[in-house]
């Protein structure tokens, strides 16, 4: 693809995300209180809209060259921005609809962008948001979120998680959340694997004794949603076993695994 073309795909990318960004925000108005996570997610999508119109611009009239690693990096950040969203989301239930579609449109519009400059989308491609026909409440629902720890594939309520987030500060035992230090559970380590990477899920563990917030680096698969799951004994020699809450057996035929993340901390 050459330079040109490239260029005024980036650019109405850009204009796209700009006006996503702005009936997010509405959205999130309309929302009172229950919209402030949406709010801060359409600020933000807005000034990476903003970035990349000003990209287009110096490359347009400056000559400068767009770098293709900053615009994948954009794109990463969408997706992530787009999985705080469902989060969000989920919490809010029925009235979020509007945002859900806004959501949708984003996320595609970041494996766009991604594909212009060469990078790989796929581990996204089953980064799906709430069914637009029948999002569930808190108390019941029955999305759920795809991790890759360690290697290993587990599943959370989606209705656990509270954001992910990118390049935390961290040491051994805590990752530093917004002035706050949030006990970090570093499944690598445990298994003496080397490091996941810069990618943390924060979580609560309303099943526990004490509802407390973790944070667990993890390669982030995808939202899904499952109406059957039977729970089973945990088998023989599966990954992690002493530190799995529960087991189920899924229609879609993939185990579901779910942490005993207190344990693990």
């Amino acid at each position: 693809m050459n330079m040109s073309k490239t260029l005024w795909k980036l650019q109405t990318a850009g204009e796209r995300l700009w006006i996503l960004s702005n009936m997010m925000a509405q959205q999130a108005a309309s929302l009172g209180s229950d919209g402030k996570g949406i709010s801060v997610i359409a600020e933000e999508t807005r000034t990476i809209a903003n970035f990349i119109q000003k990209q287009v611009e110096r490359a347009i009239f400056d000559n400068d060259e767009i770098q293709p690693n900053n615009m994948r990096s954009i794109a990463f950040h969408l997706n992530i921005l787009t999985l705080n969203c469902a989060f969000e989301c989920s919490k809010i239930g029925e009235r979020c609809k509007p945002a859900v579609v806004c959501d949708e449109d984003i996320r595609l519009l970041a494996r766009e962008i991604s594909n212009l400059f060469g990078g790989n989308s796929k581990k996204y491609e089953g980064l799906i948001p709430l069914p637009k026909e029948r999002i569930k409440s808190i108390d019941d629902t029955k999305e759920f979120l795809l991790l890759k720890i360690a290697g290993i594939d587990v599943v959370e309520y989606l209705a656990n998680i509270e954001e992910v987030c990118t390049d935390l500060e961290r040491t051994d035992t805590h990752v530093k959340l917004r002035g706050m230090e949030v006990p970090l559970i570093d499944v690598c380590d445990l298994l003496n694997k080397l490091p996941q990477g810069s990618t943390y899920v924060i979580f609560r563990t309303p099943w526990a004794k004490q509802n407390k917030v973790y944070a667990v680096a993890a390669d982030i698969n995808c939202i899904f949603h499952s109406s059957i799951g039977i729970p089973k004994r945990i088998p023989k020699n599966t990954p992690l076993s002493p530190y799995l809450r529960e087991y189920w057996e899924s229609e879609n035929e993939m185990p579901f695994m779910f942490m005993n993340w207190p344990k693990m901390a």
